[in-house]
């Protein structure tokens, strides 16, 4: 593919390279806010999450839609969790009662009567207040809930809650397409290229489920990258830092949104492209690289020029600029105090040898797997999908056989073909109820250590940015002058809600 993943500029510095991508750790929404596709912040933290601490909640079109799914990967394990509330708390049900559930859930049924442990009980997924069970003998009611049995899964689609029975039409159909690298008959050829890396499979296995999962409210895409981690990393802690990011989960690629001034989305990127971009550089023009990534359609992809599956272990990236430049400029840019930038990089790049990240191109050494290739899965809830991406041919021309692009994601044709552009908007990519992202790095030592790695890392800056008057002036600088109106300027980290 063409373009090569980068980092977001410093103030007056050179934009780095932003890699070519083929194309796993996110954030839950509810509805989508309606002021959001304009870019409005509406007053709400939107990045809250939806969990009830003992695990993912699941709507019964989730448990159906996942039972399935392990139905037909022939898991032993049941993949959900039933779960009854008793007067000592929350208490799982038995195997048999949970798969009698998924049994009826599977037949569509959400009112039904059960037998378990010699009784008849009448269970009501339709109940105003949420799930039930009711003893048929004696009348006395408890409350249900559903979980994922997956400590690492996604949060579950809020558009159908368990308490309203229904669901709209467009995304019924598309959990009946299913999830989007199975669509259109896609062929597991690509994933022989992963046979006898068992992490790999894995990483692929759990990004899979993660599809299942989603397929309803959003369309995905996978942005394969390499020394550029770094770069997102640390802005992935920044963001945390400032902005409530939840960067144990994924990295980053952009945070500059002041950047994203002339070029806020997909539509004006595409014009660009077509007026300025098609001869000079393409998508590797500096403008260009500064607010978009390349991304593949499909886990099983084949091509225009890059499979999925193959680019996992390397990644995509370019070597024609400094990475320790483009990692002291980004500080900078994020209001590191200037006599500090060089001592926080020299520390940053220390963490990352002791974690296993490869930072051979920033002075540090490799990892010593050699394997320095990463896959984020970029979820877009599918209102957005036109607003933040475009079909692309390789090196970023305009693919119209595939425009608008949402219809194309919205069908139940094979995506195994095809490229696309998507505009990294950080006002979007940090919104729970926009975008979630899951990251899965191909050593198995640094993406094991990747969340102990980003406390770590959330540390040395909050350390840095410690400062209230230096944090909002971060802040302010990062997000271009105009703060969301839930941002203060004590430290953000401990806002986070999962």
């Amino acid at each position: 593919m063409g373009g090569c993943i980068g980092s977001s500029a410093s103030r007056g510095s050179k934009e780095p390279e932003s890699a070519p991508t083929c194309g796993a750790t996110a954030s839950s929404p509810d509805l989508l806010d309606p002021g959001l596709a304009s870019g409005s912040d509406a007053g709400v933290d939107d990045l809250g999450w939806v969990s009830s601490g003992a695990g993912s909640l699941v709507t019964p079109a989730h448990a159906l839609l996942i039972e399935r799914e392990a139905v037909r990967c022939s898991r032993p394990q049941l993949p959900l969790r039933v779960q009854i509330l008793l007067e000592g708390g929350w208490k799982d049900c038995s195997d048999d009662e949970t798969r009698q559930i998924c049994q009826y859930l599977r037949r569509g049924d959400m009112q039904f009567t059960m037998h378990a442990r010699g009784q008849n009980y009448s269970i009501n997924f339709l109940e105003p207040d949420g799930a039930t069970q009711m003893n048929v003998s004696t009348g006395k009611k408890r409350q249900l809930r559903i979980l994922d049995r997956g400590e690492d899964g996604p949060p579950p689609e809020e558009v159908f809650r368990a308490r309203s029975g229904t669901l709209s039409e467009e995304v019924a159909q598309q959990l009946q397409y299913g999830p989007q690298s199975r669509r259109g008959g896609a062929t597991d050829h690509p994933f022989k290229v992963l046979e006898g890396n068992l992490h790999a499979k894995e990483c692929f296995r759990k990004f899979e489920q993660n599809e299942v999962k989603l397929c309803g409210e959003w369309a995905v895409f996978y942005h394969s990258y390499s020394f550029a981690a770094l770069i997102y990393e640390v802005q992935a802690a920044v963001g945390s830092v400032l902005f409530r990011f939840r960067s144990q989960y994924a990295p980053l690629p952009r945070i500059l949104v002041k950047d994203f001034a002339e070029i806020p989305d997909a539509p004006i990127l595409a014009d660009r492209f077509q007026k300025e971009f098609a001869t000079n550089k393409r998508d590797h023009h500096p403008s260009f690289r500064r607010v978009a990534v390349s991304v593949m359609c499909s886990l099983s992809s084949t091509g225009p020029e890059a499979c999925t599956a193959m680019v996992f272990i390397a990644g995509y990236s370019c070597k024609d600029l400094s990475f320790r430049s483009v990692l002291e400029n980004l500080l900078e840019s994020c209001y590191v105090p200037k006599p500090k930038v060089k001592e926080l990089a020299e520390n940053i790049i220390k963490l990352s040898e002791k974690h296993g990240l490869d930072v051979s191109q920033f002075g540090g050494k490799a990892c010593q797997s050699g394997k320095a290739g990463h896959l984020l899965q970029i979820f877009v809830r599918r209102p957005l999908v036109d607003s933040l991406v475009y079909a692309a041919k390789p090196y970023g021309p305009i693919d119209e056989s595939r425009m608008p692009i949402s219809k194309w994601m919205n069908s139940n044709e094979s995506f195994q073909v095809g490229q696309a552009r998507v505009v990294a908007h950080p006002k979007f990519f940090m919104r729970a109820d926009s975008v979630r992202m899951y990251v899965a790095s191909a050593d198995p030592t640094f993406h094991s250590n990747r969340k102990e790695f980003q406390q770590e890392l959330v540390g040395l800056l909050s350390v840095i940015l410690g400062e209230r008057e230096l944090r909002q002036k971060a802040a302010a600088g990062i997000y271009g002058g105009s703060l969301p109106s839930w941002w203060s300027a004590e430290d953000q980290t401990k806002h986070e809600r999962y």
